[in-house]
């Protein structure tokens, strides 16, 4: 993922490099989005999908932090590692991977899971800023 300017000041990112890798499974995605609507609503795009060049769509929207209290997010900041390597090895998805990308991707994503730069740093980011974040948020009401 690659983070907006907003993204980058984001204290649920904090901590994240640009780009940044996550679990992404998705079979629909947020493209086009209405930029005006958001800004009217508060709201802003956090981070964009990787680009891709030798994939002719545009990229998807993949992070928004709609106001104070709410963020969303079009991949899986919670996914670890190590239950991702067993799923991907199960044989419906490991078939369903190689189907429709290849061996190679496969491979490739089966690497990745055991960098620590990439979804293991993700993981260990993302959601404890969001927990630490809510959490101060609760202790300033609660003063």
């Amino acid at each position: 993922m690659h983070m907006l300017e907003a993204g980058k000041d984001e204290p649920v990112l904090n901590g994240l490099k640009d780009p940044f890798y996550a679990v992404d499974s998705r079979d629909f995605q947020v493209i086009q989005p209405n930029h005006q609507l958001l800004n009217e609503m508060g709201a802003s795009i956090l981070c964009i999908e990787k680009s891709r060049p030798h994939v002719p769509y545009e990229r998807a929207v993949m992070g928004i932090r709609f106001n104070e209290y709410m963020i969303g997010t079009q991949f899986h900041p919670e996914a670890d590692a190590t239950g991702m390597s067993v799923h991907l090895q199960t044989e419906e998805k490991r078939q369903s991977v190689i189907e429709n990308h290849g061996e190679e991707k496969l491979n490739n994503m089966l690497e990745h899971l055991s960098d620590p730069d990439k979804i293991l740093w993700t993981y260990s980011h993302i959601i404890p800023n969001f927990l630490n974040q809510s959490i101060e948020q609760l202790q300033e009401v609660m003063a």
